[in-house]
């Protein structure tokens, strides 16, 4: 397994803040993005793609994640997953139940807003990336699917999973 916990801010993808929720914003979506930001920030989710493949080293089909629950309602932006993908991603999120929006980094689809340039980045290197959420309620079922993937993309902000009831050790360990 390989993972990875960055800022948007860190690495370009600031770019998506158009697309999250916020008091005078509670319906941003990915489209909202302009196109040169949407270009730009593509081009650092393909450079996570072409590295996270140069990573990895065994090929297989997408994973079945339909056990887990589906808390996004769309997948709006996201390219097509390769029939015959070289590897097989997730980026993992957390939708906070309490909080407006699922919190302060989701878009209006329950995606948080820099997701759909990051599995892009990797559709486009030839891997599939599937989407999935985190909920504690399925810890262990979560686990045992992220157990089929080469590599997860975990994209929880600090406190996130805590304040959907989650216990952040336990999610760690």
């Amino acid at each position: 397994w390989i993972v990875g916990e960055f800022n948007c801010s860190c690495v370009g993808i600031s770019k998506c803040l158009a697309a999250y929720c916020k008091d005078d914003t509670p319906n941003a979506k990915y489209t909202d993005i302009s196109a040169a930001d949407a270009k730009e920030a593509q081009a650092y989710g393909d450079l996570m793609g072409v590295k996270a493949l140069e990573i990895l080293d065994r090929a297989q089909n997408p994973v079945d994640t339909s056990r887990l629950k589906k808390v996004a309602t769309d997948n709006l932006g996201l390219c097509r997953q390769p029939l015959d993908p070289k590897y097989k991603c997730a980026l993992a999120e957390i939708y906070v139940r309490s909080q407006p929006y699922g919190g302060s980094d989701k878009s209006s689809n329950g995606h948080r807003y820099d997701s759909i340039p990051f599995a892009n980045g990797m559709i486009a290197a030839g891997m599939s990336c599937q989407l999935i959420h985190y909920t504690h309620e399925e810890h262990y079922r979560f686990f045992q699917v992220c157990k089929q993937f080469d590599a997860i993309i975990v994209r929880c902000n600090p406190g996130q999973i805590k304040a959907d009831g989650g216990d952040q050790g336990k999610f760690d360990d």
